[in-house]
């Protein structure tokens, strides 16, 4: 999985975001609970979804001609955010991964909460340069910190091989 991401709006970026997952049919035992290695799997379908919003936001910032297309990447990227958050939420993690995937997709839902805010924020600039300078300045989200929490957390508990 790719992390740091260096300029304008990879700061926003979540390293989390590369690692979440989509609904399983596999289950573990009589709990309804995922397997590890069903568990494993989902985490791993998710994290191709998070690259693809990944780079439709390289694709997007690399094209942004003015600052509305900068909001209108973000825009996007925020919903892909929850999307995915939400994908997360439904899984029925392993017990050992419960609280974790639960970090997981709640630190999914408030980075796209906090690239939200910025949004109105980016209008007070006349160029994609100048908001791209103040998305770099912005530093790591509250988001972000959540998901590299849980990320460490899975990596440690042998469901992620990356962070």
């Amino acid at each position: 999985m790719q992390r740091g991401w260096s300029g304008g709006i990879y700061v926003l970026v979540s390293v989390g975001a590369c690692v979440l997952a989509v609904g399983l049919a596999a289950c573990g035992g009589g709990s309804g609970r995922l397997s590890k290695a069903a568990y494993r799997s989902g985490l791993a379908k998710i994290s191709r979804q998070a690259d693809s919003a990944h780079g439709a936001v390289d694709r997007g910032a690399a094209k942004a001609k003015t600052v509305s297309d900068v909001q209108s990447v973000l825009r996007r990227f925020a919903a892909a955010e929850d999307r995915l958050g939400d994908e997360v939420s439904k899984l029925k993690a392993p017990s050992d991964a419960e609280a974790a995937n639960a970090e997981l997709a709640r630190g999914e839902h408030d980075d796209a909460a906090e690239i939200r805010a910025l949004l109105p924020k980016l209008s007070r600039y006349k160029t994609v340069q100048q908001a791209f300078g103040f998305l770099q300045r912005l530093g790591h989200t509250k988001g972000g910190r959540e998901e590299d929490a849980a990320l460490a957390q899975l990596k440690k508990l042998g469901y992620t091989q990356g962070s």
